[in-house]
């Protein structure tokens, strides 16, 4: 079957601290639901704007609730590679199945230097790296000449944001491990080959999500898509569809706090 992994909400108390009971009892949710696969850190979970001690904070609760019923796939991804590097050899002592790091942010970068940022990582770490690359929160786009390259150094896989088939048919003739990042794209990504899909709109209808990866070489699965894709449109329509997801979360799991990391809260 398809793998979904549930790119993780991270919940916040109302001074801005990491929540760390709630985290504990969406994993435990998320985990009795039938979920195998969980990305802490990333961008669903703010993780930009964490700092690096959150971030390996998050992973260890992860890791730890999780106790081997779920992989953790672990987003370490920084503005510097140095940072990258840092964090992630930080979690691979907790025991995570691997790890995920953006495409670096903010300034222009060319695809050597994007090339370079990953093997360093590569070189750094002993388990499995995904390259993230979501075009337009990153500035920079991953070319499928750099993972051409980083695949023969070792690269295990890309989550693909670009929202683009055209570019993830292109990773996918690759040959490596390609999980879609776009709810909307899931069912055209898994007929396509696709390996599976790390999902936002997971965090509060995980069964929707798995059973999409039970069936989607069936027709009973597009109406499934339809479903995840109203979701979608139902919490963009607010100021912040992260804020409505945790809202939706709050309102089947009482007691998680719907707050938010500044600036964006």
């Amino acid at each position: 079957m398809a793998e979904i992994c549930v790119a993780l909400l991270t919940p916040f108390t109302t001074s801005g601290d990491v929540a760390l009971d709630a985290l504990e009892m969406h994993t435990e949710f998320l985990i009795a639901e039938g979920v195998t696969s969980l990305m802490p850190s990333g961008t669903t979970g703010e993780g930009m704007l964490l700092e690096p001690r959150e971030a390996v904070e998050i992973v260890r609760c992860v890791a730890r609730v999780a106790r081997g019923r779920a992989n953790v796939l672990a987003h370490v991804g920084r503005a510097s590679t140095r940072e990258t590097v840092a964090v992630a050899q930080r979690v691979l002592e907790m025991g995570v199945a691997a790890v995920s790091a953006v495409v670096p942010y903010y300034y222009r970068y060319s695809d050597a230097q994007i090339r370079d940022h990953y093997l360093a990582l590569l070189g750094a770490v002993t388990a499995p790296v995904y390259a993230y690359t979501i075009p337009d929160r990153t500035g920079n786009t991953l070319a499928c000449s750099v993972v051409r390259e980083l695949a023969a150094a070792g690269l295990k896989g890309v989550k693909d944001s670009s929202k683009s088939l055209a570019v993830h048919r292109e990773y996918l003739g690759v040959g490596i491990d390609v999980l879609m990042g776009s709810d909307a794209l899931v069912l055209e990504s898994l007929r396509l080959g696709a390996r599976g899909a790390v999902s936002a709109i997971a965090n509060i209808e995980p069964a929707l999500l798995l059973e999409l990866a039970r069936c989607f070489a069936l027709e009973q699965a597009h109406p499934l898509q339809a479903q995840i894709v109203a979701i979608r449109e139902r919490t963009r329509a607010s100021p912040s569809a992260i804020a409505a997801m945790k809202g939706e979360l709050a309102a089947r799991l009482p007691g998680y706090p719907v707050h938010m990391r500044a600036p964006l809260s």
